[in-house]
């Protein structure tokens, strides 16, 4: 069955009708600050109920055991805090500092409000301590510790409403999990497995999705890219979306494979944060959760397997398909795992995503056995990698 939402009750904070004409009737005499993007993907997705069981940013009563013990203060499982370090320049910006009981309105890159933050507490927080504790590292070369490290020190907590949608993220509709929920039912699927990625198909993927279809309790997959913040080298959003487009429309049942986007910035926190990616797909509707290797992890600062050991000590309501390394093998004229194949190394085709950018960079030709043809010809558009 769809599983209740993390906690028991999916949250919606989206204001409509009279309350959102009062409200924005209102924001003439509000303060106005222009938070970083991740915030506003944030303040978007807590409206939404795709942080169930959360209705804010995080005070420090709530960080506290989410540091110390990947829980919230009710003991339910939450591995990676949720904050609002005060945008730069907002307080000295504001006619006096905005304190408790103050309301703020959050705008987007064009200045437009999209939600509003009511503020329960400002705060100080230990960054060093922050990334150690969630990251593991205190090393700035990690892309969510020089997050931290360029952000403030302080923070508000407090409720949020959302009083619009942020832009659609690669030219396509995002549903939310009241959608998506409505979506798998209208489907009729009762079991829902998710597949968390943040690039573009090749077989190692296709490999585990396969698998995962195979199996006799799930009725479909959602393939659920994140498409959020991206950096220099990344491939498009849309890139992204069009390469799994290709992929479902050319090998698998319609009936049984849907893409959808979700707008958050990645967090690369190695096991904590594919246990909490596997929270949100939760509340978007889905009870059981792919894992790979190394999911949620970048460089070298995690045990590739870590992501699967931390499901062992958390109980989130959702059931993790564990996945080795895959690969192609020649011998086998397959893709396989070491779990079912015998060769050895020599035999192994490796599909990573770095030897598919190289490949396709220097005009090659990949192997079927790496990248379908389909998605190949999207990943050669000459748009397809951000150049800044």
């Amino acid at each position: 069955m769809i599983p209740l939402a993390h906690g028991g009750r999916l949250v919606d904070r989206q204001l409509s009708g009279p309350s959102l004409a009062r409200r924005e009737a209102e924001l003439r005499d509000l303060p106005k600050v222009r938070p970083f993007i991740d915030q506003l993907y944030d303040a978007e997705k807590i409206a939404l109920g795709a942080y169930s069981p959360l209705e804010g940013f995080l005070g420090p009563s709530e960080l506290e055991p989410v540091l110390e013990r990947g829980r919230l203060p009710s003991d339910l499982p939450w591995p990676m805090p949720v904050l609002f370090p005060v945008p730069e320049g907002a307080d000295g910006g504001a006619s006096k500092e905005l304190k408790a009981g103050d309301e703020v309105a959050l705008l987007d890159a064009r200045g437009v409000a999209t939600a509003l933050l009511k503020i329960e507490e400002r705060f100080r927080f230990d960054r060093a301590a922050l990334a150690r504790k969630v990251y593991g590292t205190e090393d700035a070369a990690h892309p969510n510790v020089a997050d931290i490290v360029r952000q403030s020190e302080h923070a508000w907590s407090g409720r949020v409403d959302l009083l619009r949608r942020l832009d659609t993220v690669g030219g396509r509709s995002e549903p939310g999990p009241a959608e998506l929920r409505e979506e798998f039912r209208r489907l009729g699927w009762k079991t829902v497995a998710a597949y968390q990625c943040r690039n573009p198909p090749h077989t190692a993927h296709e490999y585990l999705q396969r698998v995962t279809l195979e199996r006799e309790e799930v009725d479909g997959l959602l393939v659920h890219p994140v498409v959020g913040r991206l950096k220099k080298g990344d491939y498009r959003p849309d890139v992204i979306l069009d390469a799994y487009d290709a992929l479902v429309r050319g090998y698998y049942p319609p009936t049984r494979v849907i893409v959808r986007p979700l707008g958050i910035t990645m967090r690369y926190g190695g096991p904590k944060a594919a246990l909490f990616l596997a929270i949100v797909r939760k509340n978007y509707g889905c009870g059981v959760y792919i894992v790979g290797r190394d999911q949620a992890g970048v460089g070298k600062y995690y045990d590739p397997y870590a992501c699967h050991r931390i499901f062992d000590e958390y109980d989130i309501g959702v059931v993790p398909l564990r996945y080795e390394e895959s690969f192609f093998c020649r011998r086998c004229g397959w893709m396989a795992s070491e779990k079912v194949c015998p060769h050895g190394p020599s035999e192994r085709v490796a599909t990573s995503q770095t030897r598919v950018r190289e490949s396709l960079a220097k005009g090659e030709r990949l192997p079927t056995e790496i990248l379908r043809p389909e998605v190949a010809e999207v990943l050669r558009r000459p748009d397809a990698v951000l150049t800044s």
